[in-house]
């Protein structure tokens, strides 16, 4: 069974032509260049910059929110809704039902009291 070298050496169209030492000086010179070479150009205030920016952005949402809400307390803005009651001597319902369709009914009987049984 062959390896993966073997198999590459086989498929090699310049396996069999030897390299002049000119042309190994050059690849290898081409090689150290870009290896010298920095991948990429950093600039040492492009983290802080980017900072800055999400700070001045908190802040501006921060006002625009703050704003809005002095505006609506200003002109009155939205008021709480009153709690209504229902009476006393009516029966209340809570009602829902499951995922699978089961539905659940639980009647508050507003008569009903808890005893002590215990001594």
């Amino acid at each position: 069974m062959k390896n993966l070298a073997d198999i590459l050496r086989e498929g090699d169209p310049a396996a069999d032509s030897e390299l002049s030492t000119m042309q190994v000086d050059a690849i290898r010179r081409t090689v150290l260049d870009a290896a010298r070479r920095p991948d990429v150009v950093r600039t040492p205030w492009h983290q802080p910059l980017a900072m800055a920016t999400m700070v001045a952005l908190m802040v501006a949402a921060g006002i625009v929110a703050g704003r809005k809400w002095t505006i609506d307390v200003e002109n009155g803005g939205p008021q709480p809704e009153t709690i209504r009651t229902a009476p006393i001597e009516q029966r209340r319902q809570l009602q829902f039902s499951t995922p699978g369709g089961t539905r659940i009914i639980w009647v508050f009987d507003p008569e009903f009291t808890i005893k002590e049984t215990l001594p």
